[in-house]
């Protein structure tokens, strides 16, 4: 009996090291999401040669900054089990009728994201499913 429960241990002590390691791989979800993104896709429209781009920063704090040629737009970000949410996202004061709308449908596309995907794209943020925004890394 004590040769078994001595056994039964080990086996359970090798199994939580080998499998512990593979069911809890890699990094967190939100330390895979600090930094600087580039936003490239929104509801489908391309936006990947917007210059100056427009830019979504991410910070350990949970502030979110987003940035583009007209202005900056502020938030806050949280993170799940496989998602992140954006809150209290504030538009820039943008005068620029194109850019402003371009703004507006990111602003849209974070609020609806209840999914998030890191895949070798980027950042895919989904709703129901459905990709709603694709940000790319950028370098910082």
């Amino acid at each position: 009996m004590l040769k078994r429960l001595a056994t039964t241990i080990s086996t359970l002590i090798l199994t939580y090291a080998v499998l512990g390691s593979v069911v809890f791989p890699g990094i967190s979800l939100s330390s895979r999401l600090l930094g600087r993104w580039r936003v490239v896709q929104v509801f489908g429209s391309d936006l990947s040669r917007t210059l100056p781009p427009l830019t979504i920063e991410l910070d350990k704090s949970g502030k979110l900054i987003g940035k583009s040629t007209c202005g900056t737009f502020t938030g806050r970000w949280s993170t799940g089990k496989n998602e992140v949410r954006f809150q209290g996202l504030v538009p820039s004061a943008c005068e620029c009728d194109d850019m402003r709308l371009v703004e507006r449908t990111v602003i849209e596309a974070m609020g609806a994201a209840r999914e998030t995907r890191i895949d070798k794209n980027g950042m895919v943020l989904m709703q129901g499913g459905r990709a709603v925004a694709l940000l790319v890394p950028q370098r910082t």
